[in-house]
């Protein structure tokens, strides 16, 4: 049996991670570990764990776990994920996995090193549409692809409480590391390597002091990337945590993928609706609702999206669970660390055209083996 310590005691340990591994028949989690006893105790009492750390460096030295995942704030990621990797210990780190790519450069060093299981959770590619299109593209469809547009809306960033999220210190960006890591991902999963990039990003709202009263640098909440790929193919990719898109998650995501044969429109409103819409070359238009195959669906219900997303990461092999079931049986799944560190690359060349107001930075091509695992 796999024995596995989560570092981060917030409610994504408690709705992601615990609910995943609950019932996995080769892995279980023996113990959490965070800043603060009570907490971890609460989230113990209640999953009915073994230990409850404050100090990740005990946990991963008490010879009482063989997997960590890391789930806490950004800028825990890279030293519990070297403490860990050091340790021979198989390893889920969340997104981005750094502050930066030197940072993201140590822990995939680190990982090869260790030759253990690693795993960087991009979760929107496992959610149906996005699966679907995937699924067109692969079969033919598109065609050539020419143009890939992302947007991904959502308001958590409208009122101006502190929030670690929005803190360059503890989160090394805003928005741009927090949704842009999922469409970097997801961009290239679908379109193949990005080799030029620049971006725009804006803060909307002046946020409060930290909790102690001390200043910091504040980071985005709105961003727009525009993207070249080794194809030819162009993108633009827009996250914005200032947006009202009025729905009960207060979250949209959007998809339009234009290419020689065929266009293909995504959507999901994070309420009742999961929609795919196409229509080819030579087609009368506008575009026709298109049935998601049963293969992207994966046997989870279909509305309301929130129980999709409930059995799809808590009941399925993907994911968390796959990772579990991989180190359980000592073999490789993707996307891995050197996914993460793919990502933090993009994300380090679009911060610095950002910064820099520069038209397009060109990504050099490295960390891209996971695109043909």
């Amino acid at each position: 049996m796999l024995r596995v310590g989560i570092v981060g005691t917030s409610w994504w340990t408690e709705s992601m991670y615990l609910p995943a591994l609950a019932d996995h028949p080769t892995a279980r989690v023996v113990g959490v570990c965070g800043r603060r006893l009570e907490p971890g105790q609460a989230l113990a009492s209640q999953w009915g764990l073994d230990h409850v750390w404050t100090d990740y460096e005990e946990m991963i030295k008490s010879g009482l776990v063989d997997a960590v995942l890391v789930a806490g704030t950004n800028g825990i990621h890279h030293p519990v994920s070297i403490a860990s990797l050091n340790a021979g210990l198989h390893l889920l780190c969340e997104k981005p996995i750094g502050l930066n790519l030197a940072e993201a450069d140590e822990m995939v060093q680190a990982a090869r090193a260790a030759g253990t299981v690693t795993m960087v959770p991009f979760t929107y590619r496992y959610m149906p549409v996005f699966a679907e299109v995937k699924k067109l593209i692969d079969e033919g469809f598109v065609g050539n692809p020419h143009h890939l547009n992302l947007r991904y809306f959502t308001g958590y960033a409208r009122t101006p409480e502190y929030a670690w999220r929005f803190d360059t210190e503890l989160a090394g960006s805003g928005v741009l590391g927090d949704l842009g890591s999922h469409w970097l991902h997801l961009a290239e999963w679908l379109m193949g390597p990005i080799c030029q990039i620049s971006a725009v990003t804006e803060r909307f709202v002046e946020r409060d002091p930290r909790p102690d009263g001390s200043a910091y640098q504040q980071a985005e909440d709105s961003a727009i990337l525009v993207t070249r790929f080794s194809s030819g193919a162009m993108g633009t990719l827009q996250v914005c945590a200032m947006s009202h898109e009025g729905t009960k998650f207060d979250q949209t995501h959007h998809l339009d993928l234009h290419g020689s044969s065929g266009t293909v429109y995504g959507y999901c409103d994070w309420d009742q609706t999961q929609q795919v819409r196409k229509v080819a070359v030579g087609e009368p238009g506008p575009a026709q609702l298109h049935q998601i195959s049963d293969q992207s669906w994966q046997g989870v219900r279909r509305s309301p999206v929130h129980d999709t997303y409930r059995d799809l990461f808590r009941t399925r092999d993907v994911m968390t669970r796959q990772w579990a079931s991989a180190a359980s049986q000592g073999r490789s799944v993707t996307p891995d660390m050197e996914s993460g560190a793919r990502v933090q690359l993009l994300l380090d060349a679009a911060l610095r055209s950002a910064k820099s107001n520069s038209t397009m930075i060109d990504v050099p091509g490295r960390y891209l083996d996971w695109l043909t695992r």
